[in-house]
């Protein structure tokens, strides 16, 4: 846990130092969100109707571009076969490079749904549980996103690759984050909005030990 933690501050402090990334992937939401917003015109009723979709597919490819950042320090500067080299298991590496993209993806993602409420008249009176679906979703695209990260980390052309490889793993979380959403934006009870948490609690749990059993065999081969 110690290697864990101390690996995802590491990289949130170059991260926060660079700020080149994080300016990045807030300009890409807000351009995406903003571009959306025009397409479909300015009637309440169909922006409403969209605000849950397209809020998933901006967080979708800006997880995307963390998850690439998260690895390209490491083969840019030689490091990454420094941890490799580091005794005991490697699972640590993955956990921390994901516990890295968790601590940036979440403010990024609260931002983005206030982008969103603003522009898509998202309701946000049921802050709790949309932060709920935020954290579910994330975690289980960002699981599978790192795994495929550190995959092709020493390929090149890897980050027209690793979306190829990772969307289609990852529709299951998408459609159930955009289902949740869209049942709290339209005031559904939480009984039946919880049944689409569950599926995205199970696909996390699986995703997050398959990564981890994987990561060292796939990072050692």
């Amino acid at each position: 846990m110690r290697r864990v933690v101390l690996l995802a501050l590491r990289d949130l402090r170059l991260e926060v130092r660079d700020r080149a990334g994080l300016l990045s992937i807030l300009a890409f939401f807000a351009v995406m969100l903003f571009i959306m917003a025009l397409a479909l015109g300015p009637e309440e009723a169909p922006l409403r109707r969209a605000a849950p979709g397209v809020l998933w597919v901006a967080l979708a490819f800006g997880s995307t571009l963390l998850s690439t950042q998260a690895f390209a320090l490491e083969v840019e500067e030689g490091t990454l076969d420094d941890l490799l080299l580091a005794p005991g298991g490697k699972e640590w590496i993955y956990f921390g490079k994901l516990l890295f993209q968790m601590l940036l993806l979440l403010p990024l993602a609260v931002l983005a749904l206030l982008m969103a409420a603003g522009l898509f008249y998202l309701p946000l009176e049921r802050l709790f549980p949309l932060f709920l679906t935020l954290v579910l979703g994330v975690l289980g695209y960002a699981s599978v996103a790192t795994f495929y990260a550190g995959l092709l980390a020493r390929l090149r052309g890897r980050e027209v690759l690793l979306p190829l490889l990772l969307f289609s793993l990852v529709v299951p979380v998408v459609l159930a984050s955009v289902r949740a959403t869209t049942g709290l934006a339209e005031g559904l009870p939480v009984a039946e909005i919880s049944d689409w948490w569950q599926l995205l609690l199970v696909f996390d749990m699986v995703y997050l030990t398959a990564s981890a059993l994987l990561f060292p065999v796939v990072m050692e081969g």
